[in-house]
């Protein structure tokens, strides 16, 4: 086995290599980590201290766990397509709020009343951020069932009906 000699710059030229594609590696690392990122979280049925024990409201929580601080312009609730309206918007997160690295979660209530007619559909009613940039940032979908969308016991209603053939005794 024969060894060449290598010229200090040859040498230099390798180091400068190797160190170039380290640091573009970092920097590239770098990047795609100093993002802002929104953690949307919707939650049905919280309690509220102060208030009646029966009245429910639910809670959009939103936390940045990126890097970089990110202007929250809105937020809204998604309502299901097909319905009179598209979204419902929260009162308190229209002026919008700047949420940096390390701040506390943004937290707004949500008036549950008036949700009973999306009953059917309350899988698919998600948070949502806009941000100032327009990007859209949604919480996952809730898999406990909210007490608005529980269906009441109907089988008084439905064996008192006419079309039920038994007719009350007068």
């Amino acid at each position: 086995m024969q060894l060449t000699n290598i010229t200090v710059s040859e040498l230099t030229g390798l180091l400068g290599l190797i160190f170039g594609l380290v640091g573009t590696t970092i920097g590239v690392f770098n990047y795609l980590r100093d993002r802002g990122k929104l953690v949307v979280r919707l939650q049905w049925d919280m309690a509220i201290t102060g208030e009646p024990e029966e009245k429910r409201v639910g809670c959009i929580t939103i936390t940045n766990s990126g890097r970089r601080a990110i202007f929250m312009s809105h937020v809204a609730l998604r309502l299901p397509k097909g319905g009179e309206f598209s979204h419902f918007l929260i009162r308190d997160a229209v002026k919008g709020q700047k949420l940096s690295e390390g701040d506390p979660p943004a937290v707004f209530p949500v008036v549950q009343e008036g949700l009973e007619q999306y009953a059917r559909e309350w899988k698919s009613i998600r948070a949502q951020v806009s941000d100032s940039t327009g990007k859209e940032w949604l919480s996952k979908k809730v898999s406990i069932i909210p007490s608005w969308a529980k269906t009441p016991n109907i089988t008084v209603e439905r064996d008192a009906s006419p079309q039920s053939g038994s007719h009350p005794s007068p």
